[in-house]
């Protein structure tokens, strides 16, 4: 596939998605298809103004990656890089691009106007699987490590700064305020880590879920509620406001194996594989109530990514007006689509 051309933007990025057409996958419940990416892939970063869509980098699953700038028209995002490594998560720093790809390292790459320079790789205690940057650190979960914190202040020159292995195989991350929820996958746990000294995070809590429920799943994390993805389970929720005892408040039960969740507002936005996506407002955490979903035999959804409409103009603090979820389909291109609760 010819490489994008470059011609506006940061430096110029030339749109390359599937236009509307007449044969449009119809409207959910309070969620409509908005269009088609040029790309597939296992998996969904969104890092700032910038969505990825990558599969892993397993001899069988060899497939190009891609990345799309968002800035210009975040319902027909621009497509940035079409020859990514393979990556199980992403996150950006900067022009810097910090990848988990199942090696033992956390590889950084120089995103440049042609092509990803490699930067660094910092070597990790054990294969890199989930990461988020907050400010000057990055927080990853590793599969035999547990959870290693990493000064990204020069992103190009990573360094670590914390660790704590609580025995788990650590498949995914998800922070609240100065809380780590670690997802064990084998141990169908969640492991609760005080990170407020990144330079000795420390375990202060567990969630321990049926055996044998959880697969190579993500968790979530929102206004005090973890979310994990507990595979014919659902959903596992659970109340993390005391991190020292975390109490389940409800299991949502989609009818599908669940591969990720994702967190905003009052809402829970579920991959529910053949299911496609749906959508729970957990404003009653005991009590979540399906408010949304997007189900066609064209999709299979087994990773998203979520980020709120707000319109232009609006007070830093105005409510979103809905939300676009970016969905990874084992079925074929990814999808943009868009959630109408507020």
């Amino acid at each position: 596939m010819k490489r994008t051309a470059w011609v506006a933007g940061l430096w110029g990025i030339a749109s390359l998605v599937s236009p509307a057409q007449d044969a449009a996958p119809a409207k959910g419940v309070n969620m409509e298809w908005v269009r088609t990416l040029d790309a597939k892939g296992r998996y969904v970063s969104l890092s700032g103004p910038w969505l990825f869509v990558t599969s892993d980098n397993r001899p069988t699953n060899q497939a190009p990656g891609y990345a799309f700038d968002l800035r210009a028209d975040p319902d027909a995002p621009a497509r940035a890089w079409e020859t990514l490594p393979g990556a199980w998560d992403i996150a950006v720093a900067e022009t810097c691009a910090a990848v988990c790809d199942y090696t033992k390292f956390l590889t950084v790459y120089e995103m440049t106007p042609t092509n990803w320079t490699l930067a660094a790789k910092l070597d990790m205690p054990s294969m890199t699987e989930n990461i988020i940057i907050r400010r000057h650190l990055a927080y990853v979960a590793v599969h035999n490590g547990g959870l290693v914190i990493v000064d990204f202040s020069a992103p190009a020159k990573p360094r670590i700064v914390g660790t704590l292995d609580p025995k788990i195989d650590a498949d995914g991350i998800a922070l609240w305020k100065d809380c780590a929820v670690l997802y064990g996958h084998w141990q169908s746990r969640l492991v609760l880590v005080d990170v407020s000294d990144p330079a000795n995070p420390r375990q202060v809590g567990a969630y321990q879920h049926d055996e044998k429920t959880f697969i190579q799943g993500e968790a979530a994390a929102a206004d005090g509620l973890a979310f994990a993805a507990a595979g014919t389970n659902g959903v596992v929720i659970v109340d993390i406001r005391d991190p020292a005892n975390p109490k389940r408040t409800a299991v949502v039960n989609v009818g599908a194996p669940v591969p990720d969740v994702a967190a905003a507002g009052r809402f829970a936005f579920v991959a529910a594989n053949a299911r496609g996506v749906r959508v729970f407002d957990v404003k009653d955490p005991a009590n979540p109530v399906e408010v949304g979903s997007y189900e066609r035999p064209e999709l299979a959804a087994v990773s998203l990514a979520v980020a709120p409409i707000v319109p232009a103009g609006a007070a830093p603090d105005a409510p979103p007006t809905g939300y676009r979820v970016y969905v990874a389909n084992l079925r074929g291109p990814a999808m943009v689509l868009k959630f109408a609760g507020q």
